[in-house]
């Protein structure tokens, strides 16, 4: 079928301007103008089959209104199934579409809402982050310890009347020793624990917009 450029507009709910703009960007195709000058016609048809393809769905929410671009068609059901099947009722053509965009769109705003609540609540964190943390912790610690064996040899030294100096040497021997053997655990402890762990977040969902 072939109309005027303002009948086009009507039948697919834009102004005869913007159909202008689409030929003029190329999103109407100059193989669905039929004619040239006033008395062109526009193949309706190839036209909407152009835009379809030219166009995104925000896009065509963004014309205002939902711009019409489905073709006219009817579906067929068959009349008889197979025992024990049925066939539920297809949703055809745009509308259907952008509800399904929109249905997606508002999924994964919940989705993000709910990981940036576990990560607020310390539920979800960084796993290489957290391992450089806890070795910084751990080596804090190390730190510690050894800084001590100076008062303990001393306290040692002391009250067994003991050179403080032989004693300071035996406890960093003994200290190197067990971190030593700590490390090589600690090693053996991280290999078995997974790079991830499976947690269950609670999102609001919604099965469908009406």
């Amino acid at each position: 079928m072939e109309v005027s450029k303002s009948e086009f507009a009507a039948m697919i709910n834009v102004s005869p301007g913007r159909v202008s703009q689409f030929i003029a960007a190329g999103q109407i195709s100059a193989a669905a103008i039929v004619g040239t000058g006033q008395r062109a016609k526009i193949n309706v048809d190839r036209a909407k089959a152009d835009l379809r393809l030219s166009l995104d769905v925000s896009q065509r929410l963004g014309n205002g209104s939902e711009t019409r671009l489905d073709p006219e068609q009817d579906i067929s059901v068959p009349l008889q199934q197979p025992a024990g099947t049925f066939t539920l009722p297809i949703a055809a053509g745009l509308d259907h579409e952008i509800k399904q965009q929109k249905l997606e769109q508002i999924r994964r705003v919940n989705r993000n809402a709910a990981i940036a609540d576990a990560q607020a609540r310390g539920q979800l964190i960084e796993t290489d982050q957290a391992r450089s943390e806890m070795g910084r912790i751990a080596a804090g610690m190390l730190q510690v310890f050894e800084g001590g064996l100076t008062d303990l040899a001393s306290a040692i030294a002391a009250e067994f009347k003991v050179p403080q100096r032989d004693v300071l040497h035996l406890l960093r021997k003994q200290f190197r020793q067990i971190r030593a053997t700590a490390a090589r655990q600690m090693q053996t402890m991280s290999v078995a624990i997974p790079e991830t762990a499976a947690v269950e977040i609670a999102a609001e969902d919604i099965e469908s917009l009406n």
